[in-house]
């Protein structure tokens, strides 16, 4: 993982209850709407502070962009932030694995740099959190209104539903682990390891979208979700790690790695189906 070679804490007025963290990646575009999103939360009960944690994850132009963003709020800004750079990329998982050593909040939020929120979602979850005290983590829609109201461990497996990053809210006194530090299949190891331990809650609401600044997803080249093969090996490596960590019986390791790859195969021949030429068929 890269060393921190800068760290930068701007305070805020209230004591800290939910930490947002944010990797920073050629998101100078973008990362002023993620902010002004946190900025626009409403709400809240009145003891509840906010504090964002930006990970710069190794490019000097997104400092540059989150330092233009503070200086540009002034006086005004609400939240407490905290900037830590890096000297390399290492990844939204490395970044967020680098991060999260300095969020204070009893509640962990999570949000990319080209993603905004809707102004309820935090006041939203952490009164659900509030009245289901026994809960590990929530999540919600994102772009769309979610079909399910729960992801369990099994259909993590199988596969077919998951949760964006961006829509997750955790209780960190229940949930004994960190963010995954691997450049892909984290966000999905991390999700599974939750959902071993009990199913994550999908709230019945689409409360977060990707920004309108930022390109369409498949022609973002800075975007891992180009990367369908990377993603899909990641995430056989991931079925793997938690076969080692215990959350997973060995024994369903052959048909999930079967299973995994006759996805790949499915959504190569779709990828294929899509962006074919006329006459290449």
């Amino acid at each position: 993982m890269a060393k921190e070679v800068e760290l930068t804490r701007w305070p805020g007025l209230k004591a800290v209850e939910i930490s947002v963290l944010i990797p920073c990646w050629h998101a100078e575009l973008t990362i002023g709407g993620a902010l002004n999103s946190v900025e626009a939360q409403q709400g809240l009960s009145e003891h509840v502070g906010v504090e964002v944690v930006i990970v710069v994850d190794g490019r000097q132009e997104d400092r540059q962009a989150v330092c233009s963003w503070i200086e540009s709020k002034g006086s005004g800004r609400r939240w407490a932030i905290t900037m830590i750079c890096l000297t390399q990329n290492c990844g939204a998982g490395g970044a967020r694995k680098a991060g999260y050593s300095y969020c204070s909040g009893a509640f962990l939020a999570f949000l990319d740099d080209d993603d905004v929120w809707h102004p309820s979602k935090l006041a939203l979850q952490w009164d659900w959190h509030q009245a289901n005290p026994e809960r590990i983590a929530s999540g919600h829609g994102y772009n769309t209104i979610p079909k399910g109201n729960e992801v369990s461990f099994r259909r993590l497996l199988i596969g077919g539903y998951s949760l964006a990053t961006p829509t997750l809210m955790i209780r960190r006194a229940l949930w004994p682990y960190e963010p995954e530090p691997y450049r892909f299949g984290e966000d999905w190891l991390m999700l599974a390891m939750i959902a071993s331990m009990q199913p994550i809650i999908v709230l019945p609401q689409n409360l977060a979208w990707r920004s309108l600044k930022a390109p369409p997803l498949m022609d973002d080249i800075y975007s891992l979700s180009r990367q369908r093969r990377e993603l899909r090996a990641g995430k056989l490596k991931r079925v793997v790690v938690l076969c080692q960590r215990g959350a997973l019986n060995p024994i369903w390791l052959p048909p999930l790695l079967v299973w995994n790859l006759l996805l790949a195969v499915r959504r190569w021949l779709l990828d294929l189906k899509n962006y074919a030429r006329p006459g290449d068929f």
